[in-house]
């Protein structure tokens, strides 16, 4: 049965006391008082374990989504600004391409990792560059309840000729009378041949629209390996191997595009007590060809990685005290690329970081984050953040939390930015942004059996040195717009029960405004106070869920407003496009073997809809989603 009263969906700090986060170290979302913070636990992963990060999101967040097609490059924006202010991390570590600024969601399963957090805001004080609109927190977890080993076969079959599957393990042993040993082991792939037609289909205005044929092949390995000692002291291995190849007309040989991405990530650490070192390597390929050509550019950026941090704690009771993290991270950077010239580019990165939360009764907690980022021939701006978080209201039924955060961020440019030949330009400057926002969380137990949380955030950023390729320079990159965003997100989560039925509805709504503040250039006048490209004025997204026994049925939805593709508005906007999917879940359990069905649809209502570039995004879809897990021992009652 889904236990949809355990606590799926948290919006800001989840509520845990003192006494549960002084044993090791404590994550960083800690430290984000005052911010939305959405946590996903693995019952909703595990639901959705055959589908991409991109997939996924997109009905989970009000966070704007820029994507190419089925396969193709998916990346995310925060709150109105673009890809390159969001910071992905992987068990802490940023794994954006260094040499975009990015990372395509559509290359990342999410069977590959066991929670996640989506961070909304500026929080470069506690997780670093990149973090100007947001970030998304991956991380894989031991499970030491375990007993024996769990195996898992999971495959999908869609009607526009896509397919994916997975082969996993986990597994858990005793080594000796001081050891435990857990880990997970998953290879998984997929083939995107995105059968949709090719003739053309219109929009709601009357807008003309074709597919653009792609095909996509995506293939990796996820290897987690923990060893923990009595004592508590842990080592850990982490493995993540990708490699995807997209082409683009494949039968078109003069239009024809070749892309390969590769990813070599691999991670070590130690954890004694309340200290923690990290080693990693990181290696990014990518290589993009066109045509006939052989001998396509090349592009491969390696990543020496060293961290360690210590957590300090000064409990009083569980709910008062201190919680200290301070820390550094070490990275050097050799880039190999065609479009740098023949030498090989060399940079140093440091951070030194010292995050601060106290929490001074059950009703106020504080945060103080400081970190300052060292760059070869760069001078990254101080980065500190505050946050306050306050109960206004306690009550048997009803709380209501008062928070507010105010922030600086940074983005230090990628090394196409500085590097590439002609227009790169070494004279730039990290981008800059100034963030405040405030919220109030009312939480309230309708019933024995009903709970209702609704939340409002406020949020104003303002984003100076943003980066632009200027047309005007021949495409030379300088640092001359000044960004912002301003807006209000709304959620809300009602959970019931009503005879046998268990029913969930999460929704949430987007009102964000993102424009030009200061004119560049003789032209540009009439950019000041437009909505930038490809973000949405108003966005809408939601799930709602009914459960009974061991079957399920979820619909989601959709809503984004126009967009414009052109900075000064002289184009036809994309028209506003509405998305409906519905997925049915059943489950059967025989002995050591369980088996999850899924039925799912993807837009219902055949919505033709272009996103990023002028062609149709995918139709209506049905797939067939299987997964059959083998269970060797139960899990153990001890903690």
């Amino acid at each position: 049965m889904l236990l949809l009263f355990t606590a799926s969906w948290l919006y800001a700090q989840k509520e845990q006391s003192l006494c549960e986060v002084t044993v090791r170290g404590v994550r960083p979302e800690r430290f984000m008082v005052g911010q939305k913070v959405q946590e996903i636990d693995s019952v909703q992963l595990a639901r959705f374990r055959y589908s991409t990060l991109a997939d996924f999101l997109q009905f989970q967040s009000s966070a704007a989504f820029k994507s190419y097609g089925a396969g193709q490059a998916t990346s995310i924006a925060f709150r109105g600004t673009s890809a390159n202010h969001t910071a992905v991390l992987w068990n802490g570590i940023n794994i954006n391409f260094p040499s975009l600024g990015q990372t395509d969601f559509s290359t990342v399963p999410l069977a590959g990792f066991d929670e996640m957090s989506v961070q909304y805001g500026s929080a470069a004080s506690c997780v670093g560059t990149d973090a100007v609109g947001g970030s998304i927190q991956l991380r894989s977890v031991p499970d030491f309840k375990q007993k024996g080993f769990q195996t898992l076969t999971a495959f999908r079959v869609e009607s526009s000729e896509n397919y994916t599957g997975q082969v996993g393990l986990r597994f858990h042993q005793n080594v000796g009378k001081n050891w435990k040993l857990s880990g997970k082991t998953l290879l998984y792939g997929s083939r995107f041949n995105n059968n949709f037609g090719t003739e053309p289909r219109r929009t709601s205005n009357g807008e003309s629209y074709s597919f653009e044929p792609a095909r996509t092949s995506q293939k990796g390995i996820v290897q987690d390996v923990y060893w923990q000692h009595q004592k508590g002291n842990l080592f850990s291995l982490n493995l993540w191997l990708t490699d995807n190849n997209l082409t683009i007309q494949p039968q078109q040989i003069p239009l024809r595009e070749v892309t390969r991405t590769q990813a070599y990530r691999v991670l070590g650490s130690y954890q004694i007590g309340k200290t923690l070192i990290r080693t990693g390597f990181i290696r990014d390929i990518t290589d993009y060809g066109k045509g006939e050509n052989l001998t396509p550019s090349h592009t491969e950026i390696d990543r020496f990685i060293l961290r360690t941090e210590h957590d300090f704690s000064w409990i009083q009771s569980c709910d008062k005290g201190t919680n200290l993290k301070v820390g550094a991270e070490l990275v050097h950077y050799n880039a190999r690329v065609d479009g740098y010239g023949e030498e090989i580019k060399q940079e140093n990165r440091a951070d030194f970081y010292a995050l601060l939360r106290h929490q001074f009764s059950g009703k106020l907690s504080a945060s103080l984050n400081l970190r300052q980022a060292l760059v070869t021939r760069y001078n990254p701006p101080f980065s500190p953040s505050l946050g306050v978080e306050y109960t206004l209201l306690t009550r048997s039924f009803t709380k209501l939390i008062l928070n507010g955060n105010t922030s600086l961020s940074y983005r230090v440019p990628t090394l196409n930015e500085r590097y590439w030949v002609n227009l790169g330009n070494p004279d730039l400057r990290p981008e800059r942004g100034f963030n405040k926002e405030i919220g109030l969380v009312w939480k309230q137990r309708l019933t024995e059996n009903s709970q209702f949380q609704l939340s409002a955030t406020a949020f104003h950023n303002l984003i100076d040195d943003w980066t632009y390729w200027n047309p005007d320079r021949n495409y030379r990159v300088e640092n001359i717009q000044q960004v912002l965003t301003k807006g209000l997100e709304i959620t809300g989560i009602l959970k019931t029960k009503w005879n046998k039925i268990l029913l969930e509805a999460n929704l949430n709504y987007g009102l964000t405004n993102a424009s030009q503040q200061k004119m560049y250039g003789p032209y540009t006048q009439d950019l000041i106070g437009k909505q930038l490209i490809y973000v949405p004025r108003h966005a809408f997204g939601g799930t709602l869920t009914a459960s009974r026994g061991k079957a399920s049925l979820t619909i989601q939805q959709q809503y984004n407003s126009e967009r414009y593709s052109t900075f000064d508005h002289s184009g036809r906007p994309f028209a506003p496009y509405y998305l409906l999917n519905a997925v049915l879940n059943y489950q059967l359990q025989k002995r050591k073997f369980r088996t999850d069905l899924a039925l799912q649809g993807n837009n219902l209502t055949n919505t033709v809809y272009p996103n990023l570039k002028k062609n149709a995004m995918p139709l209506r879809t049905v797939s067939l989603n299987v997964i059959i897990y083998f269970q060797s021992k139960q899990k153990s009652n001890e903690s």
